[in-house]
């Protein structure tokens, strides 16, 4: 893929990531922000079937977001390996928690907006897939686990009902 078209995937990533957080999403309003609305008895109640609160998805999309940022700013020593408490951190406080994802969601932005786009087709270190395919995938990481969130939410309705 030349520069040009690396240039505009970039763009569309990064508008995808925004819209999500803030709103603009077609598939849905405000990802992040709604979920914040919810209480921390909401947030940290453990559901039957389900295998993680809201609260330990959201630090786990942090955990993920923050792994995205710390290789598109040059940290290739950085890990995280699946399935360990790196990968599914212990969530912190409620309120905590939420401006950590506020603080990540623009850190992982401007880690989007700065990263060369020469280098986007380089591959990731200590990884089998290039940089654009990170960015790509943290977008489909995060609509996934959202989409968990929201069904784990649901079923919390569905109980308290």
């Amino acid at each position: 893929m030349d520069n040009d078209n690396l240039m505009a995937l970039k763009q569309s990533i990064f508008k995808q990531l925004d819209d999500s957080n803030n709103g603009r999403s077609w598939v849905t309003d405000k990802l992040g922000k709604n979920v914040f609305s919810h209480s921390p008895s909401i947030a940290f109640k453990k559901v039957n079937n389900y295998s993680h609160s809201v609260a330990e998805q959201l630090a786990h999309i942090i955990a993920w977001r923050n792994f995205v940022v710390q290789k598109l700013t040059g940290n290739n020593n950085f890990n995280i390996e699946d399935n360990s408490p790196a990968d599914w951190p212990e969530p912190s406080e409620w309120n905590a928690l939420g401006k950590e994802y506020e603080n990540c969601h623009q850190n992982l932005l401007d880690a989007i907006k700065n990263f060369p786009v020469e280098q986007l087709n380089v591959k990731v270190p200590g990884r089998n897939y290039s940089f654009i395919y990170l960015i790509s995938g943290i977008v489909h990481h995060d609509y996934y686990h959202f989409g968990q969130i929201n069904s784990l939410l649901a079923a919390i309705r569905k109980m308290e009902a």
